[in-house]
């Protein structure tokens, strides 16, 4: 199983479920799923995760995605809870677009999903933006100072093209493309002082950039469309132009030349990620079961 920021913010609700003293939340897998090849799901109790659906065992179904497409047409009135974590999926041409006819009770990740997906959606929409464990990213004690690290999952290619033109600079800087350990994760961004993370042109939320900003990183993000809420040039971050490389690299020299700039960027990055923590997070799903669930 390829690890994703969906799979993390499944556990994540699941979590927030197993920890409500009204429900007894169960996971599912598909037989062929290698889930436990993945650190994300370690906090799950292994008799909690289920290889078969049997729908009378439960009372609500909480899925997203192409989760759809494992259940029958008539769920005979059981409640869905449908977590919308794509831009792409709230478009027309979409795969998993029709599934908006089918009633559900939805998350959106960020209110740039629920814009987009409200006249289309059967049933009530409510936004939950992520939360993401302060905890876990936050600066570490042996931070220095003008090193960078680039995110590029998701744009690796043009990663490794900004990588190779910041070391023929002579600058301290890492590429990190395929996934690792979470708290691998986060303790390379907490050790960085630049983080430039790489979208996809659309994204529902985009945490990596928020976890980045909670890291006490300058942070160096192109926008998403999903991250505008957190993501405000000169602010909290700097935004070139998406797939710009010489927009990139004169951002990265500013903020690496201009101290009281990128000072400014991280303190008040760290102030906007405070403000997305978990437990904000898991007070807005409970708030919203106790509105349409319980």
């Amino acid at each position: 199983m390829r690890t994703s920021g969906t799979h993390i913010k499944i556990r994540d609700y699941f979590l927030h479920c197993l920890q409500h003293p009204q429900l007894e939340p169960y996971l599912y897998f598909t037989p062929d799923s290698d889930y436990d090849a993945s650190d994300v799901w370690a906090e799950i109790p292994p008799e909690k995760i289920v290889r078969e659906i049997h729908l009378n065992k439960y009372d609500a179904l909480f899925l997203t995605g192409k989760d759809w497409k494992f259940l029958p047409k008539s769920l005979n009135g059981k409640k869905v809870i449908n977590l919308l974590q794509s831009l792409e999926q709230c478009e027309e041409s979409h795969q998993v677009f029709r599934y908006l006819k089918r009633p559900a009770f939805r998350i959106c990740a960020s209110h740039e999903i629920g814009a987009a997906i409200r006249p289309h959606a059967n049933g009530e929409t409510v936004t939950i933006e992520y939360g993401i464990p302060l905890n876990l990213f936050r600066p570490a004690a042996n931070k220095k100072e003008n090193s960078i690290l680039i995110w590029a999952k998701k744009q690796p290619e043009f990663g490794l093209k900004l990588f190779e033109k910041l070391k023929a600079r002579g600058l301290e800087v890492g590429l990190q493309i395929e996934n690792i350990a979470r708290e691998q994760f986060a303790q390379r961004m907490g050790e960085s002082d630049v983080v430039i993370s790489l979208p996809l042109d659309k994204e529902g939320f985009y945490m990596p950039a928020l976890e980045a900003m909670a890291s006490g990183c300058a942070v160096i993000c192109p926008d998403a469309v999903g991250n505008r809420a957190f993501c405000i040039h000169e602010q909290t971050c700097l935004m070139p132009k998406f797939g710009d490389l010489a927009e990139h690299l004169d951002m990265i020299e500013r903020v690496q030349q201009d101290k009281i700039l990128k000072e400014n960027i991280r303190r008040q990055g760290m102030a906007m990620a405070e403000s997305y923590s978990m437990e904000k997070e898991r007070e807005n799903f409970y708030r919203f079961l106790e509105n349409y669930i319980l």
